[in-house]
């Protein structure tokens, strides 16, 4: 479903939603990839993967079917390529999380609950813990939304949302202390339903 590469360009993670597992490879000199380390996830319905500076790797997990079963984990890699489970399938409180994004400085990362329209915020821990800001569900588009990918500005001060059912962008400011989320409302103009996957943010 996605792949990242961790903050010092050592590991590479790949995750498989149809296995339910988290792939891990070394990166060589040269850029080759040693052979493949898999792990089971430790959530259910592993879906994006992504890091953040102090190379914590965020995995959001879909959840299995039913209203507000997704979660989100949290690991270290490990000498031998080998990962670690810091927190384990943590509620999101949504539905369908696919994407998750966090912040320049590390401190909090966003999921996207894409069937429920929200978006849940968690503080990163120097362990790489994530615990829930107070609330866990710090944001709501509008119902249908489909809001899929997320992303971040570089400043760190904005988040936005893909929402692809309806065919705009939502828009939160970020409290720099305490990751709490402020809705500015949405863009629109896109065609509904289009089909769009993916967000970038300078």
């Amino acid at each position: 479903a996605s792949l990242a590469f961790s903050p010092d360009g050592k590991h590479l993670l790949v995750t498989e939603r149809t296995t339910n597992d988290i792939d891990v490879f070394n990166v060589l000199r040269g850029g080759l990839l040693s052979q493949v380390q898999t792990h089971p996830s430790a959530g259910t319905g592993a879906f994006s993967v992504t890091f953040a500076p102090n190379g914590t790797a965020i995995v959001s997990e879909t959840g299995a079917s039913g209203v507000n079963t997704s979660t989100v984990s949290s690991y270290k890699v490990q000498a031998g390529d080998s990962l670690n489970v810091v927190s384990s399938a943590v509620p999101t409180l949504g539905a369908a999380n696919c994407w998750d994004v966090v912040t320049p400085n590390g401190r909090f990362v966003y999921v996207s609950n894409s069937a429920s329209s929200t978006i849940s915020g968690f503080s990163i821990g120097s362990s790489g813990a994530l615990t829930a800001i107070p609330g866990t569900i710090e944001a709501a588009n509008p119902s249908g939304s489909t809001n899929l990918d997320v992303a971040i500005s570089a400043d760190g001060a904005f988040l936005y949302s893909l929402n692809a059912a309806a065919g705009n962008i939502g828009m939160f400011a970020i409290h720099p202390q305490t990751g709490t989320l402020t809705n500015l409302g949405t863009l629109g103009g896109l065609p509904a339903s289009a089909g769009y996957n993916g967000i970038a943010a300078n």
